[in-house]
C-alpha cells in the first residue's frame, strides 16, 4: 500500500502519542507527518502539509475541531479524509451530530480494530476521488447541524460502494429490518441502508418523531393518519398499513395516551368505532 499522509490534531500529548504509537502498530502505511493541539497551529499544518486523512479530537485547546473544519471549509480548503475521536460521553450532541453526517467517529480509549477498519474506509475513500463532492456535502450538513442545534433536517444513509445519499427525516415514512440492512421507506421512493435498523433507533429516537413498533418497524408518528390498537395496525395518511407486535402496539398506545395533546387524533377512538358498526361502517 502507499504511504497514507496524516496528521492528528489533539490536545494531549500522551493521547497524540498513544494514537501514533497504535497507527504504527495496526496501520503501518500511516504516514504521520506532524500533530497540532490548537486549531490555528491546526490549520498551518494542514495547509503546509496537505495530508489525506486528518485525526481531530473534538475538544481542543479554547475551541472545538468543528471551529477548525469552519475555517477550512470557508477557504474550500478540505480535500482529506477525517476521523473524529473523543472520549466516551462527552459532547452527546455533536456526536449525533456526526453520526447524521455519516462521518466516522471513535470514542477513547480507541479500539485498535476500529480503527484499523477506519482507516482502511478512508484509504479507499482516498484512492476514488470523486467521492470529494460527497465528502463536502457531509461537512457541510455537519456544520449546518451544529449551527441549528436540537434540528438535525437531513439524515445521510450509507448505501452500496461507499454511497451516501441524504434524506429529510420528515420524509421518511418508516423504517424496516432486513436481515442486516435496512430499508427506509420515504414519501415518494424507497432506499436500502446497508446499516441496521439498530444504528438508526439510536439516531432517530430520541427528539424526533420516530416509535418503534416492534424489533423491525420504525415508523415515523408524522405520518400516521390512525392507529386501531384491536388488531394492532397502523394506517398512515397515504393509505399504507403496518402491523405492530403484542409489545410495540401496547407501548404505542400507551405513549399516545400519555400524549392526547399532540397526538390524540391517531389513537383508535372506540365510541366513534361502535357508531361504525352500527350504520355498517368500518
Amino acid at each position: 500500500m502507499n504511504p497514507l499522509p496524516t496528521v492528528i490534531i489533539e490536545d494531549i500529548p500522551a493521547n497524540r502519542e498513544a494514537l501514533k504509537q497504535m497507527l504504527g502498530q495496526e496501520c503501518p502505511y500511516v504516514q504521520v507527518l506532524g500533530a497540532a493541539d490548537n486549531i490555528q497551529a491546526a490549520k498551518e499544518l494542514i495547509m503546509q502539509n496537505h495530508p489525506k486523512l486528518v485525526f481531530l479530537d473534538i475538544e481542543l485547546k479554547g475551541a472545538t475541531s468543528f471551529d477548525l473544519l469552519d475555517m477550512l471549509n470557508r477557504e474550500d480548503a478540505i480535500d482529506f479524509e477525517i476521523i473524529f475521536f473523543t472520549a466516551h460521553g462527552k459532547f452527546e450532541y455533536a456526536n449525533r451530530a456526526i453520526e447524521f453526517s455519516a462521518l466516522p467517529l471513535l470514542t477513547k480509549p480507541v479500539d485498535p480494530k476500529k480503527l484499523r477498519r477506519h482507516v482502511e474506509k478512508a484509504y479507499e475513500k482516498i484512492k476514488d476521488r470523486q467521492n470529494l463532492v460527497q465528502f463536502k456535502t457531509q461537512i457541510e450538513a455537519l456544520l449546518q447541524s451544529l449551527n441549528n442545534p436540537g434540528n438535525f433536517g437531513r439524515i445521510a444513509f450509507h448505501l452500496t460502494k461507499g454511497v451516501i445519499e441524504f434524506v429529510e427525516v420528515d420524509d421518511i415514512l418508516y423504517l424496516k429490518a432486513d436481515t442486516t440492512v435496512t430499508q427506509v421507506h420515504l414519501l415518494e421512493n424507497k432506499i436500502t441502508a446497508v446499516k441496521n435498523l439498530g444504528f438508526y433507533k439510536k439516531l432517530l429516537l430520541p427528539n424526533y418523531h420516530f416509535f418503534a413498533i416492534s424489533n423491525s418497524l420504525l415508523i415515523n408518528l408524522k405520518h400516521v393518519k390512525r392507529y386501531s390498537h384491536r388488531d394492532l395496525c397502523v394506517t398512515f395518511n397515504n393509505g399504507v398499513k403496518l402491523f405492530a407486535s403484542r409489545r410495540g402496539g401496547q407501548n404505542l398506545r400507551d405513549f399516545l395516551s400519555r400524549n392526547k395533546s399532540e397526538f390524540g387524533s391517531i389513537q383508535d377512538n372506540l365510541l366513534e368505532r361502535w357508531i361504525g358498526r352500527l350504520f355498517g361502517r368500518r
